[in-house]
């Protein structure tokens, strides 16, 4: 709200003068009341006309100035609410940016984007009716009941006989409001979690013709929302008619007592007028309190719902110790790494145990091994996606730890086996790294060259310019990972991994793709992964992992001959590949 003060300052100052301008007509229409009734019971009073035109006039002077000054406070105070909305929502997507994979394994993404949107609206209402309405109660209850004491002390006191029961009401509504309002805010994040992935997924879902299953499951859900959303609205339908009935038993008995005030000669008929005029004034504010109420307790619903998102830590800590002001430190990195018995565990699983390599600057590593062994896991430690202890992975003779992540990240292309495409063009995603990149830019026609991308361009309706849909859905399969190729390649990275990032496309394309890979490779430190190991046979060594330990390194013609795993693994695809010829 920092940043905002001062603009929230002007609005309430402006809601004081507002209320000042609107307290001051029943004072005015008192004087012209008593002054016109002084002028019948004792005959013509010199000046009576002119008090009332003048009263008249000031009390339409301040009606008109009220308006004005009330649509400004509105201005004020809701724009303040609009931007603090705006610069939670940046700030927030801001540290979503920064959270590790961690952090998505534990938060489901349809109730991130639920707290990012309709969290942050109810924050916004929070601060822009919610505190325009709680500043004007407070300032028409403080000035209001003033200007009645003034009147009548004792009809005040009478007045107010009602209200205790408003007082323990709202509390008991408030806290109902509140737990209503987090149910629902919480069941929303539940039912845009099963939207999101029932979309994102649904080519699996017609697949299966499970429409009718899914449809169901979020029938239910949706349920739940409509029930829970109906308990809200229960509790504030009876909170808004239970402050309107207090307020109207006031003026009942102000009605009562107040002419039994005036028949006694304590108090004048236009200072009754006046009166009821001000507790007609404090009626709205006793009526709205139910409105308030239900915005604010929505709107800390939200806010807590958003701070726990704010309050999250990334386990991977950036580091400026080699921070230099410049990119400089960044680049006279050498790309050559170094593992030194480096373990890796996630929760009381080890993926990684006792992993050591050397891998010089300009060197190929290849990484093998069954499915589950640890590969994507030891290849996300390089960029710090996953992170390690101290001391026990180096990037040119520094530990990755004590590596800023820009600079870190910047010196590394990675090619996913999950190849993830944005909505938008071909040369936009395989230009990612370069925002202005298009079709025509050098860099990218050569990254898809090398890619492999040539022929498919050749027959997608607009070339490089061809849109590929939420996720790459317009693509198959092996032209996404080939597009997601490119895009690392297209980042001219000193440190090259690829994530079995083929294994989309038949062994004879691969075969292809990996020979135009070579002279880009070349002094260019890359690591392989594949579950071909045709494919990795080149690499000047091969890291063997077996439940996450290495189990043979070597050449590939050091492997064969040793007879372990790696041999084993190289005679069953050659079988599986001959098989598969004499099936054609």
């Amino acid at each position: 709200m920092r940043p905002e003060a001062a603009r929230i300052a002007a609005g309430c100052l402006c809601l004081l003068a507002t209320n000042g301008f609107a307290l001051a007509i029943p004072w005015l229409l008192k004087d012209a009341i008593d002054a016109l009734r002084h002028a019948g019971t004792a005959g013509p009073v010199t000046g009576v006309y002119g008090l009332v035109t003048r009263d008249a006039l000031w009390i339409a002077g301040l009606a008109v100035t009220q308006a004005v000054i009330r649509t400004y406070s509105r201005m004020l105070i809701f724009n303040a609410g609009r931007n603090i909305e705006y610069t939670l929502r940046r700030d927030l997507f801001a540290h979503l940016l920064r959270m590790d994979a961690a952090f998505y394994r534990q938060h489901a993404t349809g109730d991130v984007m639920s707290r990012l949107t309709n969290d942050l609206g109810t924050v916004r209402l929070l601060f822009g009716p919610g505190l325009l309405n709680l500043v004007n109660t407070a300032i028409v209850y403080s000035t209001g009941l003033f200007l009645l004491i003034r009147l009548s002390p004792s009809l005040t006191l009478i007045a107010l006989i009602p209200y205790p029961a408003l007082v323990l009401g709202g509390r008991a509504f408030s806290r109902a409001m509140y737990r209503a309002s987090r149910d629902i805010q919480d069941q929303l994040g539940r039912m845009s979690t099963a939207l999101q992935e029932d979309l994102a997924g649904i080519t699996v879902v017609k697949s299966y013709a499970l429409e009718p299953e899914r449809h169901a499951i979020f029938s239910r859900l949706n349920d739940m929302y409509l029930q829970k959303s109906l308990r809200l609205v229960r509790a504030r339908g009876i909170l808004t008619p239970f402050f309107a009935v207090i307020a109207a038993l006031g003026t009942l008995i102000v009605l009562w007592a107040g002419g039994r005030e005036v028949i006694a000669g304590r108090i004048t008929i236009g200072g009754l007028t006046a009166f009821n005029a001000y507790l007609a004034y404090l009626s709205w504010p006793t009526v709205a309190l139910g409105f308030v109420l239900s915005i604010w307790q929505r709107g800390m619903a939200g806010w807590n719902r958003v701070r726990e998102l704010l309050r999250t830590t990334c386990e991977i800590r950036d580091s400026e110790a080699m921070a230099a002001g410049n990119g400089d430190a960044g680049e006279a990195l050498s790309p050559s790494i170094e593992a030194r018995g480096l373990c890796v565990t996630r929760g009381e699983r080890t993926v990684l145990d006792n992993v050591s390599f050397t891998l010089p600057a300009g060197g190929t590593l290849a990484i093998v091994g069954p499915t589950g062994s640890g590969k994507t896991t030891l290849v996300d430690t390089i960029p710090r996606l996953q992170e390690v202890a101290p001391g026990t992975l180096f990037i040119g003779g520094h530990d990755i730890r004590d590596i800023p992540l820009s600079r870190l990240r910047g010196m590394v292309g990675y090619a996913p086996q999950e190849a993830f495409l944005f909505s938008a063009t071909v040369a936009e995603n395989i230009g990612f790294a370069h925002p202005d990149a298009a079709g025509s830019d050098p860099a990218v026609r050569a990254a898809a060259d090398a890619a492999g991308l040539g022929p498919d361009l050749a027959v997608l309706p607009d070339g490089y310019d061809t849109m590929v849909g939420e996720r790459g859905i317009t693509l198959s399969g092996g032209q996404r990972q080939r597009v997601a190729l490119a895009r690392a390649l297209a980042a001219q990275p000193r440190i090259l991994i690829l994530d079995d990032s083929l294994s989309s496309v038949d062994a004879s394309t691969e075969k292809e793709i990996l020979t135009r890979l070579r002279p880009i490779l070349k002094g260019r430190t890359s690591i392989l992964i594949s579950h071909r190991v045709a494919a990795v046979k080149d690499a000047d060594q091969i890291l063997v992992l077996d439940a996450g330990r290495v189990a043979e390194r070597g050449t590939h013609r050091e492997l064969l001959s040793g007879g372990g795993l790696y041999a084993q693994l190289y005679r069953e695809q050659l079988a599986a590949e001959a098989l598969a010829e004499a099936a054609l």
